[in-house]
């Protein structure tokens, strides 16, 4: 019998996925590292914050954006904190989106470096890595929905595209990601 994750000895947990799936991980993990590159706005706040500037913290934040991405995929992975109060959220994005970007790529990094161990999809993973991959197949997950412009579960991505859209190929991934998510969630140490 076949499984993409499975519970292993010692809270461990076992993956067998297929080449072809983890060269799709690959390339798809990649292309979440780049997305999550530098920060799209280089907003610097044009006052400083009185509290900070006394404890000698003036400069936490300061080249944080203080905007949401204009970027879907980057909103739907870092939304506004409080959307009724835009600068409240812009407060809140100058001083969290750098380390929530930061632990998104780490958390694909550690997924990706278990895919290079030389056994193409096949490994073990303990606790903390199998936390990285479902957070790292969480956000993917998250910006090809954001792609498909879902925005609620109702939705079926690539209902709306054209069957020529090259999006399209992505369907299939995004229904497999999901499946992913599960085989993985249901494999975790309890």
């Amino acid at each position: 019998m076949t499984y993409t994750f499975r519970a292993g000895p010692d809270r461990t947990v076992q993956a067998d996925l297929e080449q072809a799936v983890a060269q799709l991980l690959v390339q798809l993990f990649g292309e979440m590292i780049e997305l999550l590159g530098p920060t799209e706005s280089s907003a610097k706040p044009t006052t400083a914050d009185p509290l900070a500037v006394e404890l000698g913290l003036d400069d936490l934040g300061a080249e944080q954006p203080s905007v949401l991405p204009q970027d879907p995929a980057l909103a739907r992975l870092f939304p506004n904190a409080y959307p009724e109060d835009e600068q409240a959220s812009a407060e809140f994005r100058r001083y969290t989106e750098s380390d929530l970007r930061s632990g998104k790529r780490d958390r694909i990094r550690r997924a990706l470096e278990t895919l290079g161990t030389g056994q193409g999809g096949k490994f073990d993973m303990d606790e903390e890595q199998a936390q990285c991959w479902l957070g790292a197949l969480n956000d993917l997950r998250l910006v090809l929905g954001a792609r498909f412009g879902l925005s609620d579960d109702g939705q079926e991505p690539g209902g709306d595209l054209a069957p020529e859209d090259p999006m399209q190929v992505l369907v299939p991934a995004y229904y497999y990601l999901g499946y992913l998510q599960e085989s993985l969630i249901e494999a975790l140490p309890r």
